[in-house]
Order: C-alpha cells, then sequence, then structure tokens
C-alpha cells in the first residue's frame, strides 16, 4: 500500500517520531451478512508492515478487492500537464484495481521489456534473438494497449455523460490513444515490415522503440488539445470527470467506494462547484472533501446535503 503523496514510507511520519500506525474497520455486506475487516499499516524501523484481519500482506494482490478509494488532489493536474508516464499511470492505477489480471500482465511485459533492451545493449544481435523478443514485446504490449484502450472507451463515455447530467451547455470531452511504432489497429505480420528501419534506431539507442512503455493519450476539451487550449478551470474540471469516471467504474466493479477529494473544489466558481456537488452527492460512494480553509461558500453548499465537519487540531509551529 502507498500514500497518494509519497512512495517512502518514512515521510509519512510525525516530525520527531519514528514510527506510525493506523488501523481502520470497515464492513462489506454479502447476500445474507455483513462482514467485518480489520486493516492495520505501520511503519517502525525501516520496515512497512501490512496486515488484514492479524494476517501478513506481502502482494498488492492480495488487498486489490478491498482497495475502493479514489484520490483526487491539485497533482492530479499532471495528467493533463504532465508528461506521458503520468498519464500512461493514471490509466494503469486504475486498472489495477478494476481487472484482477493487469498486475501479472504488466509484471509479464517488464520482463520482457527488460531482456529486450539487454539485448539491444550488446554489439552484437543475432537475428533470430532479436526476433523472438520483439515478438514478445508486442505480444505483451498488445494486451496492455488493449485494456487501457478499453478503458479510456468507458472513462470517456462517463465523462461525457457526467457532463450531460451536470452542465446545459454542450462540452464533450475525447480520449486518443497514442502508440509509438506500433498501431492498434495492425497484425504482427504488418509491424514485421518496418523492423529493418525500427532495428537499426534501437541498436542505435540501444533500447526499444516500441511497446507499452511509450504509449500516451491525448485528452481533447471541445476539439482541442486541453493541455495547450484549455484554462486551469477547464483543466480542472476534465480531471473531476476522469476521476469521478474512475469511481463509477470501481464501484460497479467492486461495490461501494470512497472518493476522496483533498483541497480540490474551492477553485470552481460558485455556481460550476454547485452544479457539481449535486453531481458528486448523487454517485453510490462516501465523499470526503477536504480543504486548509475553515470557511466558505463551499463549507456551506455540501452542509445542505448533510455533510458532517471534522476540525484538526493547527499543527505545531517550528
Amino acid at each position: 500500500m502507498r500514500s497518494f503523496r509519497t512512495h517512502v514510507p518514512r515521510d509519512l511520519i510525525k516530525f520527531d517520531e519514528d514510527n506510525f500506525f493506523v488501523k481502520i474497520v470497515f464492513s462489506e455486506s454479502d447476500q445474507q451478512e455483513a462482514i467485518t475487516h480489520d486493516l492495520q499499516v505501520g511503519f517502525d524501523k525501516k520496515r512497512k508492515i501490512v496486515k488484514l484481519n492479524k494476517k501478513n500482506i506481502t502482494t498488492f494482490k492480495d488487498l486489490v478487492n478491498f482497495y475502493r478509494i479514489v484520490v483526487l488532489t491539485e497533482d492530479d493536474l499532471n495528467v493533463i500537464k504532465g508528461g506521458p508516464e503520468l498519464r500512461r499511470a493514471f490509466l494503469d492505477s486504475a486498472l489495477f484495481v478494476l481487472d484482477d489480471t493487469f498486475i501479472d500482465c504488466t509484471r509479464d511485459f517488464k520482463k520482457v521489456l527488460e531482456n529486450r533492451n539487454m539485448l539491444l545493449q550488446k554489439d552484437r544481435i543475432g537475428q533470430e534473438s532479436y526476433l523472438l523478443w520483439t515478438r514478445q514485446l508486442w505480444e505483451k504490449s498488445r494486451i496492455i494497449q488493449t485494456k487501457r484502450d478499453k478503458l479510456m472507451v468507458n472513462l470517456e463515455k462517463a465523462v461525457n455523460d457526467a457532463l450531460k447530467a451536470t452542465f446545459k451547455e454542450k462540452i464533450a470531452v475525447k480520449l486518443e490513444h497514442k502508440t509509438k511504432n506500433m498501431s492498434l489497429d495492425a497484425e504482427y505480420e504488418q509491424f514485421e515490415q518496418n523492423l529493418l528501419s525500427l532495428k537499426e534506431q534501437e541498436m542505435r539507442f540501444r533500447r526499444s522503440l516500441f511497446g507499452a512503455h511509450l504509449d500516451d493519450f491525448i485528452i481533447n476539451f471541445q476539439g482541442k488539445k486541453s493541455k495547450v487550449f484549455a484554462s486551469r478551470g477547464q483543466q480542472k474540471l476534465v480531471v473531476l470527470l476522469l476521476k469521478v469516471a474512475q469511481i463509477i467504474g470501481l464501484t460497479a466493479k467492486r461495490g461501494p467506494a470512497i472518493f476522496l477529494l483533498d483541497d480540490f473544489m474551492t477553485d470552481f466558481d460558485e455556481k460550476r462547484a454547485k452544479h457539481l456537488a449535486d453531481f458528486l452527492f448523487s454517485l453510490n460512494c462516501q465523499l470526503i472533501f477536504t480543504s486548509p480553509a475553515r470557511t466558505g461558500f463551499f463549507e456551506v453548499l455540501v452542509s445542505k446535503f448533510g455533510a458532517k465537519k471534522i476540525m484538526l487540531p493547527p499543527l505545531k509551529s517550528f
């Protein structure tokens, strides 16, 4: 398990402390009764410990069915503003919790990519070995790309459905899948026709120049690239709705989920925030909003929906 803020557990520890411990008790209902679970996460002496129902957990696969949280922070604007690796990470993180096979697919892909790159580091490369690893990388890539493409179709539909339900004006979002040196529509035999020139480039750069690790997807807003032409407010709206689409898919797959919006809503104007709040509270999930501001129109707005307020004590000054 990772924090959405950092991949380094020690960064989560309070100042002047050397450990942390978090425990949550939650329940899920089957057809007959509610089943209670106990999840514990701790870090002590440079070691992270995760336990589910008092049993040690060592892999994410053991928790995937219980991982029902979608987080939205200011950093998620990088899905639009950042590089391709951030957009791939967004798609893959959604697939990890939706598709039980995706973890194994990515692990297999990374092994093939690593072996093929090691081959390309050599001064001399046998044609048979090159073709063997090329075919494997193409096949593993196509599996991941197909899953990504299907997810993008679902996200795009959910986003546009949300736009129609929330706003009267016509607003449309289009997601466009981009691959490098390969096509989603071409079979391997067609791809193989361009291998001679591709091999020359790969031997010069000594790395694989095609595959799922080089994918990107373009987010178009009103027919134009949102990265370049959309305003900050429009970019925030698109990212919010992408996360909404993600939690709709997660809820449909796993059951009720939590949507955590970390200091994200206060930048919207009051009219737009009202439309978005109406839509968010219609979702089948638990909403948690965080904000450094202690008062404001959004607090008044969500309180009308019955939201409960939790005040945290101020941090100690240095």
